[in-house]
């Protein structure tokens, strides 16, 4: 809650349990949304876990009105900026995940293609640890994407097991894309200039988690730039 407060994102409503509303730090959060004009309540720790979709929930909720960008909303990037496109990865923890390694390693953005779990998905939002509120997250269709990238001289790079373990780039900006560990990205890449880059496995593993991979890939390719 307190990247989406951070943000200037619209936060509507808070609710704590009372098992944690005498926390200072709780405390300090639902001031700042009340201060926000947010509404704000304190509720018996049964009623509380009753509305939680979660197992064993924190003890604060939130509504927060957010939507992501269309592709014409991300910011302009630098020569040498990287985004992160998400291609058809369902496991929402995944694509949360996702969201966080590359806000944390200063990519350009994130771009979910359909066929991807709906970033609004509440377990994306927790897998992104409060980075789809501080890092531009975007959707869009594929083909839109592939229109909006040939006009923006936006360099493709797609992860594949057939890829070049190479990654280097030139002084534009790329676009990392990463598909599902079952099918990988969409064969319609293939009518794209494009360039596919592997991560070199010596250890003999048939694939990686789809976030991992694109951590990974996300690091070497920013990496000193």
């Amino acid at each position: 809650m307190e990247d989406a407060l951070g943000s200037g994102a619209r936060v509507v409503g808070v609710l704590a349990s009372d098992t944690v509303a005498k926390d200072p730090e709780v405390e300090r959060l639902l001031a700042a949304a009340a201060g926000r004009q947010a509404t704000t309540e304190v509720v018996p720790r049964k009623e509380f876990d009753a509305l939680a979709d979660t197992e064993t929930p924190s003890g604060v909720l939130a509504v927060v009105e957010w939507e992501p960008l269309t592709l014409d909303r991300l910011p302009a990037p630098g020569w040498d900026a990287v985004a992160l496109v998400i291609d058809g990865v369902q496991d929402p923890g995944n694509v949360g995940t996702m969201i966080r390694t590359a806000h944390a390693l200063g990519a350009w953005c994130t771009i979910a293609l359909d066929g991807t779990a709906d970033v609004r998905n509440p377990k994306v939002v927790r897998g992104a640890m409060g980075s789809t509120f501080r890092h531009p997250v975007a959707e869009a269709a594929w083909d839109t994407f592939a229109t909006w990238a040939d006009a923006h001289d936006v360099a493709l790079l797609v992860s594949a097991a057939d890829g070049s373990p190479h990654v280097g780039t030139s002084a534009r900006p790329h676009a990392l894309v990463v598909g599902s560990e079952g099918r990988g990205a969409r064969a319609e890449w293939s009518g794209l200039e494009h360039r596919r880059i592997a991560i070199p496995m010596p250890g003999g593993a048939e694939s990686l988690n789809a976030a991992v991979a694109a951590g990974i890939l996300l690091h070497e390719l920013l990496r000193g730039r």
